[in-house]
């Protein structure tokens, strides 16, 4: 089952129970999108990349995390593997149990590359639920809902070819749709138009310009949407013009959402401050994990901003554990970018599925779902070579 580490670590107080964790397990994890061609502004995306790290006790328990390369275009696969290699150390003996302790390991250990914490906090927190034999929400909050409503993407293309996949997934069930933009303001127009054309009034439509625009080209192109009845306008312009954002969100005749901004707890603290966008795309890889992006969702709640969880382009597993976060929270403005694996290919994971534009919250321990078996061609693991 991959490559086992087991580095030795100076024993400390975190214990040699049944929950300490005696290996960790990293095998390489490349999923081909359905559409090879899949593009967006930033630029095409024909896989996505990454790694699956297991964490097994002495009790035989394990906790499986996702941890995505970035960026995803072109990854750097040699520096989030010397990360992992950094983390891994820090974790074999520790006690799982002792939760709040790890994540503060974790952060330190893998500092300035969120997307490795991300998935070691995530396994951490699956096997800590599965050895308590508790639901992952169990550990988040109170569960609130059962099923978490999805937006599925649509990437870039030309009108009429974005209108026909629009108008298939509309057959599929799917009822909240967000379509990428290129920052061609006349083409980006047009697409909206044909789609909304395609799928009628009662879809709703988010557009996504991924830092395309300059700020005033950004309001006049809202204004352009305005009569096609687009909900949300997110990330017009480039992450770090944080005065352009909130000249956009003021001007602007729809909401408009930050993505890229955001970059880090603190970075949407300042965002929240300034009034600099209407609402907040959180996304757990790049927040550093479930207990960030927990934060995240209560700072926004507490300061009255709408939010919701953005795009999750990693296997099932990851999607999973993303709605047991979905269910601890108050509101998800618009449904959750959580069904990334609708249009990816090769997953590890099986049994878990978005039907009528939701995904459900899995029952039993942990994350409530299962790997499959492994395929022999990710057997190399963590030294497996990624394109």
């Amino acid at each position: 089952m991959g490559t086992t580490i087991a580095k030795p670590l100076v024993r400390t107080k975190l214990g040699a129970g049944a929950c300490t964790i005696r290996r960790v397990e990293v095998r390489a994890c490349v999923q081909r999108q359905q559409d090879p061609g899949w593009r967006f502004a930033r630029g095409s995306i024909p896989e996505v990349h990454g790694w699956l790290v297991t964490l097994v006790s002495q009790a035989g328990v394990r906790g499986e995390g996702h941890v995505l390369a970035t960026p995803l275009a072109a990854p750097d696969a040699a520096r989030a593997r010397r990360v992992i290699g950094e983390v891994t150390p820090a974790l074999i003996g520790a006690d799982a149990s002792r939760l709040e302790e790890l994540l503060a390991v974790v952060d330190e250990a893998a500092v300035g590359d969120p997307c490795v914490a991300a998935g070691f906090v995530a396994a951490l927190y699956e096997l800590a639920a599965r050895s308590a034999g508790v639901p992952l929400h169990g550990l988040l909050g109170t569960r609130l809902r059962d099923t978490v409503p999805t937006v599925r993407l649509i990437p870039i293309a030309a009108p009429e070819a974005m209108a026909a996949q629009a108008r298939a997934l509309v057959l599929r069930g799917w009822r909240a749709l967000k379509l990428k933009l290129d920052g061609s303001a006349d083409d980006d127009v047009a697409r909206v138009r044909a789609v909304r054309a395609e799928v009628g009034p009662a879809v709703r439509l988010a557009v996504d310009a991924n830092q395309a625009y300059a700020a005033d080209a950004a309001i006049e192109v809202c204004r352009a949407l305005r009569p096609h009845g687009v909900a949300v306008m997110e990330q017009p312009v480039p992450a770090a013009d944080r005065e352009g954002l909130k000249r956009v969100s003021d001007a602007a005749p729809m909401l408009v959402e930050a993505d890229e901004a955001i970059g880090s707890l603190a970075g949407l603290s300042e965002l929240i401050a300034m009034r600099a966008a209407g609402s907040y795309n959180l996304k757990i890889h790049y927040l550093g994990g479930l207990h960030n992006a927990l934060t995240a969702l209560r700072l926004c709640e507490a300061a009255s901003v709408p939010c919701r969880l953005g795009a999750v382009f990693a296997p099932r597993l990851a999607a999973a554990q993303a709605a047991h976060l979905a269910a601890v929270a108050r509101s998800l403005h618009g449904g959750a970018e959580i069904a990334g694996f609708d249009h990816l290919l090769d997953d590890p994971y099986g049994g878990y599925e978005a039907r009528d534009g939701a995904v459900p919250v899995p029952s039993g321990a942990g994350s409530g779902i299962a790997p499959l078996p492994p395929r022999a061609e990710d057997e190399a693991g963590l030294d497996k070579e990624t394109p």
